[in-house]
């Protein structure tokens, strides 16, 4: 097994090791795309729990849990996961128990379909062992990635990810949709989505499994976590990753009002496929621009996402389609720009401390879905949505402060 190029390595050897290396990757990332299309949190898995008729906080709390439980843990995992001279490895342990999450969900939805409670339950606890493994791995994930990919191809590396991956999430949104008309019930439809979703998820995490990712000395010192916040433009960075966590707030509810304030239910699998081909497409500009600045990127991704919530508003039915090509669209510039900004503005030395400290302070706002829930549910859906758009205006304004990134 590879450990780093050795005395007496050919270059050749060691480029081909890169390029091997960046494949996976690119292939970890199309198989997560389908799984990610197929158990997609903003649509797919809140319109299984509304269905099911569960309150809006908990339909907001479903999104949250994917999202918080994979980037809250990354703080207190910093300094276990840095005494790894090779962090694949800790991913390989892992990658088996988050598996076995998206199987218990799949498992419920085939079984307990005549309980509602005990369904519901088995596919809370299915999600939460997902959320929480995909926190152990995350880490792991970014690091290697970090040492296995040059800084100049980063962004090109996100952009091959999400070009094919989202043309495979714009086809499977066809098949989302076909897979939810089946004359099945309920939930039959939904345990397919996530036993497919369960084989994609597989594949991918398998895949990256196979990096050969070179040894470096393990650090068996305590990182400390306070060092990355004395740093001006670190702070600024947390504070557009905070504003742009409360913003989304009302993501997964365009979905939730499309179903239950338009009744367009059938609509779903079609949505799911604009928002695939948008998310796609606009990576093409994303990437070049990215090779230029994540900052510009950042600040693209947050002037979009600050239309979306009024068009939702605003926009009549047939047309409501629109504001999924527009979140499709300014997510993969967040997406990418907010990944890539931090990679660039870390020291490798500090890695570890600044990934785990930002994604696990953004992670706790990613729980301002459960607010969103709430507002839509006491307020109604125009209160959540312009409150979103204030907060998406905020990080456009904070986000001009941030500094070019090194």
């Amino acid at each position: 097994m590879w450990k780093g190029p050795r005395e007496g390595s050919s270059i050749l050897t060691i480029l081909d090791l890169r390029e091997r290396n960046y494949r996976l990757a690119v292939l970890n990332g199309w198989s997560v795309w389908l799984g990610d299309t197929l158990l997609n949190p903003n649509i797919v898995l809140t319109s299984f729990a509304a269905k099911l008729g569960a309150p809006g906080a908990l339909i907001g709390l479903l999104p949250a849990l994917l999202q918080a439980g994979g980037m809250i843990p990354q703080a207190f995992l910093a300094s276990y996961v840095a005494r790894f001279p090779r962090k694949i490895l800790l991913y390989r342990r892992v990658a088996a128990l988050r598996l076995s999450g998206v199987l218990l969900m799949a498992l419920s939805a085939f079984s307990l379909g005549s309980w509602p409670g005990l369904l519901l339950t088995g596919f809370l606890l299915g999600l939460l062992l997902n959320a929480l493994f995909t926190g152990v791995s995350s880490l792991p994930f970014w690091e290697v990635v970090a040492k296995t990919t040059p800084k100049e191809r980063r962004a090109h590396l996100f952009s091959a990810r999400n070009l094919v991956g989202g043309l495979l999430a714009f086809l499977a949104g066809f098949g989302v949709r076909e897979i939810l008309a089946l004359p099945l019930p309920f939930p039959l439809p939904y345990a397919l989505l996530f036993a497919l979703g369960a084989l994609a998820f597989g594949l991918g995490w398998y895949l990256f499994g196979l990096t050969e990712e070179p040894e470096e000395p393990p650090r068996t010192h305590k990182l400390d976590l306070w060092l990355p916040l004395q740093k001006p433009g670190f702070r600024r960075y947390l504070r557009v990753r905070i504003l742009l966590g409360l913003a989304g707030m009302a993501e997964p509810f365009y979905a939730v009002y499309a179903v239950r304030a338009l009744g367009q239910g059938k609509e779903l699998g079609l949505y799911l496929s604009l928002y695939a081909l948008s998310f796609t497409l606009s990576n093409l500009l994303w990437a070049k621009l990215g090779k230029r600045s994540s900052k510009g990127v950042l600040q693209a991704g947050s002037f979009l996402a600050l239309f979306a919530p009024l068009l939702a508003l605003l926009l009549p039915p047939p047309f409501f389609g629109l504001v999924f090509l527009l979140q499709g669209a300014y997510l993969a510039a967040l997406g990418l720009a907010t990944t890539t900004y931090l990679l660039n503005l870390a020291p490798p030395e500090e890695r570890s401390a600044h990934i785990g400290l930002a994604n696990t302070v953004a992670g706790l706002f990613a729980f301002s879905t459960v607010l969103g829930g709430w507002l839509s549910d006491r307020l109604g859906f125009p209160t959540l949505f312009l409150l979103a758009a204030f907060f998406y205006a905020w990080a456009l304004y904070a986000g001009r402060k941030l500094p070019q990134e090194g």
